[in-house]
């Protein structure tokens, strides 16, 4: 298996890494991603198992940041530190390092990648318009990865759209570093998303899904977002605008936000965590 600047920076086996998948995501899920051999990622508010299985991170969201110090305090023991939605600050930065993790930035422009090299992050998350769930890009994958690779010296993950083993191999040949996943993860049997939410994964395709600003907490997170079209049409007939997805145990899954990718093209069953990293990583020499 071939090695990479990002394997070789945070200790895993395989260049993966798992997006931290707010309100559907679980330690179950990010520790059978670890113990695969990629970067299993928790959303803010799980706590870190005592013992990983592997390399583990958290991603937090900017608007819901916790203070600095709560920031620090949450993340001990984990490997990776990683921000989403905001201009990179080195303060937040720095209390991820005083964590003893590494820092990453998710990022929609290699101007933005620029930033979060210069505010002191030791690797850097590229994400085109392709992604599901909050989208910062603004153009492909395909054009902003030789953009920030040729902008920034730390490792850089793409994102958005990733769903087959071709299109891992054909991104990591393209010198990305590493790929980070979240659409396919969704339908991982340890993911913790609504029954109703994965069937609509599994029977949709690409263009089921929609770019829109209605899901922004009333106002407090004015953000696009890609969702699969029945869910917006169902939040919009109630009115709901709350950016929480349809986890397992929601009343109202079909009022809710259900975030995918363009890759819901490759989102064909439930899968084990492992099945789906390997499945992945399988075109990787």
């Amino acid at each position: 298996m071939r090695t990479t600047p990002f394997t070789d920076l945070v200790g895993c086996k395989l260049p993966l890494q798992l997006a931290a998948l707010g309100g559907v995501g679980t330690e179950e899920l990010a520790q059978e991603v670890a113990a695969a051999g990629g970067l299993g990622m928790l959303p803010m508010g799980l706590g870190l198992p005592a013992h990983p299985a592997g390399a583990l991170g958290m991603g937090f969201l900017l608007p819901y940041l916790p203070t600095f110090e709560g920031i620090a305090e949450q993340t001990r023991g984990a490997r990776v530190v990683e921000f989403f939605w905001g201009e990179p600050a080195a303060a937040a930065v720095k209390a991820g390092h005083q964590a003893g993790a590494l820092v990453s930035w998710q990022v929609g422009s290699a101007a933005e990648a620029v930033l979060a090299e210069a505010a002191g992050c030791d690797l850097v998350v590229i994400q085109g318009i392709e992604a599901g769930g909050h989208v910062r890009g603004t153009g492909p994958l395909d054009e902003l990865l030789p953009e920030t690779l040729a902008s920034v010296s730390i490792p850089v993950v793409a994102a958005g759209g990733i769903g087959t083993p071709e299109r891992v191999r054909e991104l990591i040949d393209a010198r990305a570093h590493a790929v980070r996943i979240g659409t396919r993860f969704l339908a991982a049997r340890e993911a913790g998303v609504h029954p109703k939410y994965l069937a609509a994964l599994i029977a949709g395709r690409a263009g089921d899904t929609v770019l829109t600003d209605h899901f922004d907490d009333d106002g407090d997170w004015p953000a696009t977002v890609r969702v699969i079209r029945a869910s917006l049409d169902g939040a919009q007939s109630v009115g709901n605008r709350s950016t929480l997805p349809a986890a397992s145990g929601s009343e109202q899954p079909g009022m809710m936000p259900w975030y995918a990718g363009l890759s819901i093209d490759h989102v064909h069953r439930p899968q084990s965590a492992r099945e789906i990293v390997a499945e992945l990583t399988s075109l990787l020499d």
